[in-house]
């Protein structure tokens, strides 16, 4: 008995030490999209117009996931693609019940604070086939 308390104090001590550091830096322009028009999953808080995917050709883009702060396995996942140019974003929306991939945008975009967050835009993921029904 001794020894599973002992080790349960052991277990929550690092635990406690882990809690306090992400294991990924925050992205701050992923973070101020978020917030601003309300990314979730289960949607928009602002409305953003339903939009093309954006022309990734050239160097100005830069592809941030956007956090997903509560899990929901049929949620709606979000990444943005920024233009550092003209400071504009596209939001991407992959997932949901009936598996979306829409694109909305351009928005305003906060590209002052790109730390911990530059990936390639041409890694944006494409459209999930859906099969056909089973008989």
């Amino acid at each position: 008995m001794k020894r599973i308390v002992m080790a349960s104090g052991a277990l929550c001590c690092a635990a406690s030490a882990l809690a306090g550091t992400p294991a990924v830096p925050a992205c701050p322009a992923a973070a101020w999209l978020a917030d601003h028009y309300g990314i979730s999953f289960s949607g928009f808080t602002t409305p953003i117009p339903a939009a093309t995917p954006p022309d990734l050709s050239g160097n100005a883009y830069v592809r941030v996931a956007i956090p997903q702060r509560v899990f929901v396995s049929d949620g709606f996942r979000h990444a943005a693609v920024i233009d550092r140019a003209t400071k504009k974003a596209w939001i991407l929306r992959t997932g949901g019940f009936v598996s979306v991939y829409e694109w909305y945008g351009p928005v305003d975009a906060d590209t002052t604070a790109l730390d911990n967050c530059l990936t390639r835009a041409d890694t944006v993921p494409g459209p999930v086939e859906k099969s056909a029904p089973h008989s």
